[in-house]
């Protein structure tokens, strides 16, 4: 990375992600790199760059996975940062926040806009770091809206004309020359801070008021949170299906109130064809009747006749054993 690459992945079966990028050190804010510097986000200078990077730890192992799916979408967070977008800085610290080399007591960095919409390659950089949805949600609450600010070209033009001759002359040599990238990227540093109040509003950073602590704690409170949401629809669900499953077995039973002669006649037919398999239906009907009559409040009549049926059934010993199992006393 020092010497020849401008990114670079990296990706453990143990556990460990790291995605490296390099950039020139005059195209970037290396004060901002700094105040971001922490949690899971580590840099370095060497030479004329700066190399950051982006690590994350599972302490309980991970699992296999190609590492080539990655580099296509964290690149552009090259260009991003080099643009002055500072989110990702913002997310390789956060993704520390669970880390053991952390302290409790230790503030956030200033959270900058934008956190509700991250860039596709922002996204994947949190799914990278395997930073939590609720951690990033509790996060992005102090973050204000980020407006989308266009430099145009003509604004580039007329900043290039109001420098000094001296520094256009040196910044085309430049270039011209091997340090063509690095001398962009300053040029452009340049142009974005002198025009930095017409573009505060897409940059702006709340100062840091959380600990660490403070926000695990505001994580676990969102998920208990979101545990009693989910146990509050449940019971309602239940309650609902409940209360659907009590109107039909009473549209079943009044159905069955129109017809218990019947019912009872049939069952004793059923019981007497000494049949194991007419004995669990007379029994399942009985206990329809039992239903009914107990709902109605006539459960001394459906005693006496389930009485009398049971007289009727004396020999029936693995009838009335059904009886006695589906607790019908007689």
């Amino acid at each position: 990375m020092e010497r020849y690459f401008d990114a670079f992945v990296y990706v453990a079966n143990w556990g460990t992600r790291q995605f490296m990028v390099r950039l020139p050190v005059r195209g970037v804010d290396l004060p901002a790199i700094e105040t971001y510097a922490g949690g899971g986000l580590k840099f370095w200078v060497k030479d004329e760059f700066v190399i950051l990077s982006f690590q994350f730890e599972d302490e309980e192992g991970g699992e296999w996975e190609e590492g080539e799916e990655w580099m296509p979408g964290l690149i552009s967070l090259r260009e991003e940062l080099l643009n002055g977008d500072v989110r990702s800085l913002y997310l390789g610290w956060l993704s520390g926040v669970y880390g053991y080399d952390i302290e409790d007591d230790e503030s956030e960095p200033p959270v900058p806009a934008g956190l509700r919409t991250l860039t596709a390659a922002q996204s994947e950089l949190a799914n990278f770091l395997r930073i939590d949805g609720d951690l990033l949600e509790v996060a992005a609450e102090l973050s204000a809206e980020r407006k989308d600010v266009t430099l145009t070209s003509t604004q580039l033009i007329e900043w290039l004309q109001s420098q000094p001759t001296e520094s256009r002359d040196v910044w085309l040599q430049k270039l011209l020359g091997e340090s063509a990238q690095a001398t962009r990227s300053e040029v452009l540093l340049q142009f974005r801070q002198s025009l930095r109040a017409a573009i505060v509003d897409s940059v702006v950073e709340t100062e840091p008021t959380r600990t660490c602590l403070e926000l695990r704690e505001a994580v676990e409170a969102r998920a208990a949170e979101a545990d009693r949401l989910r146990a509050e629809a449940l019971a309602a669900k239940k309650a609902k299906d409940a209360e659907r499953a009590a109107m039909l077995r009473n549209r079943e039973l009044d159905q069955l109130a129109k017809r218990i002669d019947a019912a009872w006649k049939e069952i004793d037919r059923k019981v007497s064809t000494k049949q194991t398999r007419q004995y669990v239906l007379a029994v399942t009907e009985l206990m329809d009747l039992r239903d009914l009559a107990t709902r109605d409040r006539q459960l001394k009549s459906f005693d006496a006749r389930l009485l009398d049926l049971v007289h009727q059934h004396a020999k029936k010993s693995a009838f009335l054993e059904r009886l006695r199992k589906a607790c019908l006393s007689w």
